[in-house]
């Protein structure tokens, strides 16, 4: 087991809760429940919350679902990602939830930002890549890039 010590551990926890978009539940493909609610949830608030765990890690809560996923670095070039779902502990697959919905839309997210992310990396790959600045969208690269130069340090 790896054990990070962070200097601020402000910056290294944070979470927020966002709304979904009208008449969406839960991250299904259809915004329809995909399993029994979880915790002390007793209805769909129409809401999500993400918290960061630290550079790399990170987890999403619906109101009937999780899901935890992180990225592991594995060369300058190259990483791997895990993710897990997560249901109420007595839910049982094929039953009280259908694993192919359950797990539809980080499939599908994962798979485009495979596709995006390897093209850029054609990108940086190029004699002609020149770096620039992070934009602001790019906060989660920039907070990693400071922390793992930090840790090297």
């Amino acid at each position: 087991m790896a054990i990070l010590i962070f200097a601020d551990f402000e910056e290294a926890v944070y979470g927020f809760r966002y709304a979904l978009y009208d008449g969406v539940a839960t991250g299904s493909p259809d915004g329809l429940p995909v399993a029994p609610l979880m915790g002390r949830f007793n209805d769909y608030d129409g809401g999500a919350t993400s918290t960061h765990f630290g550079p790399a890690s990170f987890f999403l809560a619906y109101a009937d679902h999780g899901v935890i996923y992180r990225f592991i670095p594995k060369t300058p070039a190259t990483c791997e990602m895990e993710v897990a779902w997560l249901v109420r502990g007595d839910a049982r697959a094929g039953v009280d939830y259908d694993p192919d919905k359950l797990t539809w839309l980080w499939k599908v997210t994962s798979e485009a930002d495979k596709r995006i992310i390897e093209q850029n990396q054609q990108g940086v790959n190029s004699r002609y890549y020149e770096p620039g600045p992070y934009t602001p969208m790019e906060q989660n690269t920039r907070r990693y890039v400071d922390w793992y130069l930090g840790e090297i340090a």
